[in-house]
């Protein structure tokens, strides 16, 4: 499997400030406090120097998703497979490199034109998480499972088919579930496609069958207890940010979470008790209904 985790993001945003500030506050994120000629501004969540980058933009949205992979020759042996499939992959040279705090890296789209950036060596910082709001610690691995990723995003992919090639036959994740939720009489089917990276993470990475503002669907963060999720969620009310799905367990991947709007209009999962898999003895699943209890939907104009 050439993917191990989901690495980190880059995000654009038109008030980083106000990112920041939700970052920080609300999610119990660490400013990074890096220096950046661009303008951008950086949130850990563990021994990585970032996970989110959030850089100066017109318009609010995802820029790129990192995928990493584990070593420079399966980053190699990915990169040929891609180009022998036709893909374009732009490399990154010396500096990109380095604002990344990654060995090296290559950026391309996938079918449906998300950004990826596919990288090795991610050069870690051991300074030790402080969180402005108390959180103990984010769920992202440990000295004995391994890096997990910083958690989860849900990519539009309204060329479902094509999507699903490229992740699972060149990328080489692997299936988790496939969630038809249900939908209002008179919807388009809507599916979205759950895959798993090369650790115990149910999914790393998930795609939805139409297009979505913003270049992304949800990003979730976990935390280790249900009274961090809780404490979380009296913070975003009590700032006056947009819930958009109250408490509540996915079927799936048996997250415990609720969902809160982030400036500028990515939805953000905050969630604990993500189900870890052992994948050799795992069968792919296939759902109809998305939640076990809870997770009240109301979306802005609704």
């Amino acid at each position: 499997m050439s993917i191990a985790t989901i690495g980190y993001l880059r995000i654009a945003s038109t008030d980083i400030p106000a990112w920041m500030s939700f970052g920080t506050d609300i999610l119990g994120l660490m400013d990074a406090k890096r220096e950046d000629s661009l303008g951008a501004r950086f949130l850990r969540m563990d021994d990585h120097p970032f996970r989110f980058m959030l850089e100066p933009g017109a318009e609010d949205g995802l820029l790129a998703c990192g995928l990493e992979c584990r070593s420079k020759t399966d980053w190699l042996a990915l990169c040929e497979r891609l180009r022998e499939a036709g893909y374009t992959l732009e490399e990154g040279d010396s500096d990109a490199a380095a604002r990344r705090c990654v060995t090296g890296f290559v950026s391309l789209q996938d079918p449906c034109g998300n950004n990826l950036e596919l990288f090795y060596g991610r050069r870690l910082d051991y300074t030790p998480l402080i969180s402005p709001a108390g959180v103990r610690r984010f769920i992202t691995g440990d000295e004995y499972g391994g890096d997990l990723g910083f958690g989860h995003a849900v990519l539009p992919a309204p060329d479902s088919d094509a999507a699903a090639a490229f992740y699972i036959d060149l990328l080489g994740m692997g299936v988790s579930d496939l969630l038809y939720p249900p939908m209002p009489e008179g919807a388009p089917e809507t599916s979205i496609l759950f895959l798993h990276a090369d650790n115990p993470r149910q999914h790393s990475l998930a795609l939805y069958n139409h297009p979505y503002p913003g270049g992304v669907v949800h990003v979730m963060v976990e935390v280790e207890t249900l009274d961090e999720v809780g404490r979380a969620l009296d913070r975003a009310r009590a700032a006056g940010h947009t819930i958009l799905a109250s408490m509540g367990r996915h079927v799936n991947d048996n997250m415990c979470s609720f969902y809160v709007l982030a400036p500028g209009g990515i939805a953000i999962e905050y969630g604990y008790d993500g189900l870890l898999v052992d994948w050799s003895t795992y069968t792919p699943t296939v759902s109809t209904v998305g939640d076990l209890w809870g997770h009240e939907y109301q979306f802005p104009g609704s």
